[in-house]
């Protein structure tokens, strides 16, 4: 669909946007050919059936799909108020098998509920001890087949399936009792999909999206005999024609269908030999339906409105609790991920980017600037609204479920949120509220004034909090390059709209702390670099990032403080740090050709802040999970003893880097604008490409989006178009990508917090 029939037909993304399924990947893996099926359960008795929880189950013969009768579970959403939050579900027990030639396990499901429009399961699958779970969205009064990959799980002594109906709440639209049907459990041997690895074997990788008149055109193949390539409009007409380039690189061999000479816009595909893509456009905002996707997932993300096809206004009795009796309201905002949860610092960098792309627009296209104020207004609401008003607020809210809107005088689970003072969350916030005031100053000049009242005070409570050293329960001890470099984005911002010298003083002593983090000099390694940070100014630690990504927050930092300030005298201090990491961009960015992805950390073996990493509770402590990072560390690019570049971050247990790489792309992309460098908006368009499918499975990572789109983990939600997951993820030890068919968290789960940094990045770059 055309952007203009998109903006449309959505209402300016006021309406749901639905998904062309013929796009999207579970399409292609329905219509798989089945070469080999082996059935071990068909419903028609209980003996081998284990139930837990709370539910009863039975055999019936009614409701049927592929089998005489079905096994039905029979439960109750209500959940409200019960600690702990209770369970369901089934283990089907079977002899011992070896299901090695089988890769990929079928299920039928049928939900019988009124008032739902979506659950979520549990699937777990292997041998005992080392089943993998699967995460589906299943949809309600229709049956779902339910099939999952297991090409890299042991299954040569495999003794059961479990299946968890998990129980979700019961929202006022709903009624609580559910019944789950369960059919037909089988294996089945399919050809499986690529998932681990940089071939891109039969696949052409390209950006689904499209490419810029002005920027690279680069498509990517693995192996070809023909000697030419063709680009054709929507007519079929050739409208260019290149030669395959041939290159070796340390990740493989590969074929460039380079046809960035052409720069006419229009709707095009490519074909070499007998492979096509898909259409795709070239014009001066290729993004364009990205963005409006995004503002569409933005949206049905809302948390406390009425969201047709979504939920009911939801959530409305939650508060969170100072520790003096106090109590705010925290529904508002956006849910932050697939678990309806919210964080401060996401809603905060989300409100941020908005605004910073509605400023961008402003003056080019009115309707999407107008629908970018309405989102930006949801965003900052929640942070005005949350804060207590000294420095506490709500920082991480917990919902877990769907809740009714009457509140028995018991409930307290409503109230299981604890305000907290965090001086990097409040920095955050003073940026956002500082350039919202910017913003609304002559759209809502009471509001605007609201939120430059509170820009200022919550600056003075992140800067009284990061002097005595507080810092949350949750993310741990500051971390001096991100939270000093917020700190001077925020005094930045208020001293260009207040011109009050005390911001830029308090600016110029954060901007020194971001410096002395960074690694400015040569240091005696066999590849040496510089223009990275640490975390701290006595580089003990080396900053990185496993989930959430900050690592633009020291740039915009000495950025942002060089436009406000861009003739004092430290300004040339500033400068020298900026020139130093566009050098460790410019000198890491071709190391992962042809997809020219950007590395993800320095690592030293010695300087890995184990604090700032999550540990799976079957961990069995600190020092294991420390080996675990090593083990990951030494299979990156060596540059020294015990210092390592790897692709990919590591990580224990949250999996999954988009963030972690826009966060890296939007300092690349402030450095663009900054210096007006034509080679850094290439890169910083090149991350955005890996994501949007020039990657080595071909696959668009944002739903509905491009083709090939895999199904995310949306749990209390329907697919959403425009959702961005946390990402790509690693594979136990290798510095690769893995993208399998499997779906749950964290990887594939859906993260506004990834649309922010995917918006921020589109504000330096659209036009």
């Amino acid at each position: 669909m055309k952007v203009e029939e998109l903006i449309k037909s959505s209402l300016a993304a006021h309406k749901e946007m639905k998904d062309d399924f013929s796009n999207c990947a579970e399409k292609r893996w329905q219509e798989k050919k089945v070469l080999k099926r082996k059935v071990l359960y068909s419903g028609q008795n209980l003996e081998n059936v284990t139930l837990h929880g709370q539910a009863t189950i039975e055999i019936d013969q009614n409701v049927k799909k592929n089998s005489q009768s079905s096994l039905l579970i029979t439960t109750n959403t209500k959940i409200e108020n019960i600690s702990p939050r209770p369970s369901c579900g089934v283990v089907i027990n079977f002899p011992e098998q070896d299901l090695s030639e089988y890769n990929r396990v079928s299920i039928w499901i049928y939900i019988d509920a009124v008032g739902y429009h979506n659950f979520y399961f549990h699937f777990t699958f292997g041998n005992t001890g080392e089943e993998v779970l699967h995460a589906p969205s299943l949809l309600p009064n229709q049956w779902n087949h339910v099939i999952w990959e297991v090409e890299r799980i042991h299954r040569d002594k495999v003794k059961k399936i479990s299946i968890t109906p998990f129980l979700i709440g019961c929202p006022p639209e709903a009624e609580p009792m559910l019944k789950v049907y369960i059919d037909e459990v089988a294996v089945e041997k399919v050809e499986a999909d690529y998932d681990l690895g940089w071939e891109s074997q039969d696949r052409i990788a390209y950006c689904h999206s499209g490419f810029f008149c002005d920027a690279e055109k680069i498509a990517v193949v693995e192996k070809t005999n023909s000697k030419e390539f063709y680009l054709y409009d929507v007519e079929n007409k050739v409208v260019f024609t290149g030669k395959p380039q041939r290159i070796t690189t340390d990740i493989g061999n590969f074929h460039l269908l380079d046809f960035s000479e052409f720069k006419n816009s229009g709707e095009y595909y490519l074909q070499i030999d007998t492979r096509k893509t898909k259409p795709f456009v070239i014009n001066e905002n290729p993004y364009l339906s990205s963005l409006w996707k995004s503002m569409n997932f933005l949206r049905l993300l809302r948390c406390g409105e009425d969201i047709p096809g979504v939920h009911s206004a939801c959530h409305l009795n939650c508060r969170t609790i100072h520790e003096d009796g106090r109590s705010v309201p925290n529904f508002g905002g956006w849910h932050d991920a697939g678990d309806v949860s919210q964080f401060e610092i996401c809603t905060a960098e989300m409100a941020h980017a908005i605004i910073d792309l509605a400023l961008r627009v402003k003056e080019s296209d009115q309707t999407l600037y107008q629908r970018l104020l309405e989102e930006a207004k949801v965003g900052i609401n929640w942070l005005l609204r949350t804060s207590f008003g000294d420095g506490n607020r709500a920082l991480a809210v917990s919902y877990r479920i769907w809740r009714d809107n009457i509140l028995t005088p018991d409930n307290q689970t409503v109230i299981c949120s604890t305000a907290e003072n965090g001086p990097f969350e409040n920095f955050c916030a003073a940026a956002a509220e500082a350039l919202a005031y910017k913003l609304f100053k002559e759209e809502d000049p009471i509001f605007a004034d609201w939120c430059l009242r509170t820009a200022k005070a919550d600056f003075h409570y992140g800067q009284k909090g990061y002097e005595a050293g507080i810092y949350t329960k949750r993310w741990g001890s500051s971390i001096v390059a991100q939270t000093s470099g917020e700190g001077a984005l925020a005094a930045a911002e208020l001293y260009a709209l207040t011109k009050d010298e005390q911001y830029l003083k308090s600016g110029l002593k954060y901007a020194d702390d971001v410096l002395a983090c960074q690694q400015q000099d040569y240091p005696e390694w066999d590849k040496p670099l510089r223009g990275f940070f640490y975390e701290d100014p006595l580089h003990q630690y080396l900053l990185s990032y496993e989930h959430r990504g900050h690592e633009q927050t020291p740039i915009q930092g000495l950025v942002r403080l060089s436009e406000v300030a861009p003739n004092h005298p430290n300004s040339l201090k500033w400068k020298k740090g900026l020139e130093l990491y566009r050098e460790y961009i410019l000198t890491t960015c071709d190391l992962i050709a042809p997809y020219n992805l950007l590395p993800g950390h320095v690592y030293h073996l010695d300087k890995i802040n184990i604090d700032h990493f999550t540990i799976a509770r079957t961990i069995s402590s600190p020092e294991k999970a420390l080996d675990i990072l090593k083990s990951q560390v030494k299979t990156g690019i060596q540059l020294a003893e015990n210092v390592y570049l790897r692709r990919f971050p590591i990580a224990v247990t949250r999996r999954g880097f988009h963030a972690t790489l826009l966060s890296k792309t939007k300092a690349v992309s402030l450095l663009a604008q900054f210096f007006k460098d034509k080679k850094l908006y290439q890169i910083a368009i090149n991350q955005l490409e890996w994501i949007l499918g020039k990657n080595p499975f071909a696959s668009s990572g944002m739903y509905g989006e491009g083709y090939n789109y895999h199904p995310l983990y949306v749990a209390f939600s329907g697919q959403m178009v425009g959702a961005l997951p946390v990402g790509i993820r690693t594979y136990e030890d290798f510095d690769a990508p893995y993208w399998p068919t499997i779906n749950n968290a964290v990887y594939k789960e859906i993260w506004g917090h990834t649309t922010g940094k995917f918006l921020w990045v589109l504000a330096d770059l659209v036009k």
